[in-house]
């Protein structure tokens, strides 16, 4: 069983959409356990999943802080591989079996898929390749990444890391302590939705600075809610 976890506020653009290219791109969705945690959307999220058959929870005390999201949803979830999927991101063809067959060497905790963006352009087409020189060395992935692992590394870690922001890179850095990190070279395809909102050079500038400081050991807590305050989305 594979688990997606998925954390949520104000997504009634894309949730309904990635649940459903998610189900539609398994090879055994039998095998596939869904569970949406919102922290608190003012908008339609969850009513634009009422049919659908996921497990969602409300805790409008996450928000801003999707660290727990994740381990809440770690915790209510039952599969052995555990996957943090952002609502706007579409999982390539065959996923599940594609980390099935990753999952087979015992040295392997998890690991992340290609990046890549739904409508890309010139501008884009730069960030998505300073994107994979950037994981392709350092083996840290960020959450757009659809990053897995198994449940007993999860747990031998101590789950996600109590970071309000880039916790997946955090969760991937300790994960690399405990062992391997693989990446499929199968394409995830996410929303460029934060560049075209607020201005590419804007983003990008941000982002360069949150990765600077990621990778001197500087904190980056302290840009958490001007992020999530102005995306307002996960």
């Amino acid at each position: 069983m594979i688990s997606i976890i998925i954390p949520t506020l104000n997504e009634e653009e894309y949730l309904r959409k990635t649940i459903e290219h998610t189900l539609s791109c398994a090879e055994k969705k039998e095998e596939l356990e869904i569970i949406v945690i919102d922290a608190g959307s003012t908008d339609s999220t969850l009513e634009s999943i009422e049919a659908m058959r996921v497990k969602t929870f409300s805790l409008p005390e996450f928000v801003f802080k999707k660290f727990l999201s994740m381990n809440f949803g770690a915790l209510q979830s039952s599969g052995e591989v555990i996957l943090f999927l952002d609502s706007d991101t579409f999982l390539p063809e065959g996923f599940d079996q594609k980390i099935r067959k990753v999952l087979q060497n015992p040295k392997v905790y998890g690991g992340a898929f290609e990046f890549s963006f739904l409508k890309p352009d010139w501008k884009l087409s730069i960030i998505t390749f300073i994107n994979r020189i950037r994981y392709r060395f350092g083996r840290v992935y960020y959450g757009d990444q659809a990053v897995f692992l198994r449940r007993s590394a999860l747990e031998e870690i101590g789950g996600v890391p109590e970071n309000p922001l880039m916790e997946t890179a955090y969760l991937c850095k300790r994960l690399r302590r405990a062992g391997k990190l693989s990446l499929i070279k199968s394409s995830i395809k996410t929303s460029p939705r934060r560049f075209n909102e607020h201005g590419f050079f804007k983003i990008a500038w941000f982002d360069l600075n949150m990765f600077i400081r990621f990778n001197l050991g500087f904190p980056v807590s302290g840009y958490a809610e001007r992020y999530w305050s102005k995306n307002l989305k996960t």
